[in-house]
């Protein structure tokens, strides 16, 4: 019986090991999902900033390749808004970013099944400088409706998402 108790709890605990294991995106799974169709209008007003990423997370989700030097500035801030449910083929991130004090994007983000990313579009984009410009949009399975709000005066952009999670100006 000693020899068989051994060996057993050995099992047991490698078992419990491996279920416990979890994998270096699990992170990703702490925020909420949200269901289309929706609409991003993030700006100063309604966004309240939440859990920021660190420099590893940024890199481990390949931020650095979206948003290019703005990342190193250290006022710089950025975490994650939601999981909006566009597909089961592939993972869509929507970020808020803060560059500095005076801007807020919003910034979906597609990645394919091993988080290399597909492709990205801003979904919505606030200015406290002078108060030019905003930008919202309407997201949906297959499609985002941007509307850009220059001094009031609204144009609308549309863009085309792909089974596959690439993003296009139609």
């Amino acid at each position: 019986m000693k020899n068989i108790l051994k060996p057993l709890i050995l099992i047991l605990f490698l078992i419990g090991a491996i279920a416990c294991k979890t994998n270096k995106y699990s992170f990703v799974n702490e925020y909420p999902v949200k269901h289309l169709p929706l609409i991003d209008s993030t700006n100063f007003s309604n966004h309240v900033e939440g859990k920021l990423l660190s420099k590893e997370e940024q890199k481990l989700l390949k931020l650095p390749s979206v948003f290019e030097d703005q990342l190193n500035d250290e006022k710089a801030k950025i975490g994650i808004s939601y999981l909006p449910k566009i597909s089961d083929e592939f993972q869509s991130i929507v970020f808020y970013f803060y560059p500095n004090s005076k801007e807020v994007i919003s910034m979906l983000v597609n990645y394919d099944k091993n988080f290399s990313i597909i492709n990205s579009q801003v979904l919505a984009y606030d200015e406290i400088i002078d108060g030019m410009l905003k930008t919202t949009s309407k997201l949906d399975k297959n499609k985002i409706e941007l509307t850009e709000y220059i001094s009031e005066n609204p144009s609308t952009l549309y863009f085309k998402i792909s089974n596959n999670g690439d993003i296009t100006r139609e």
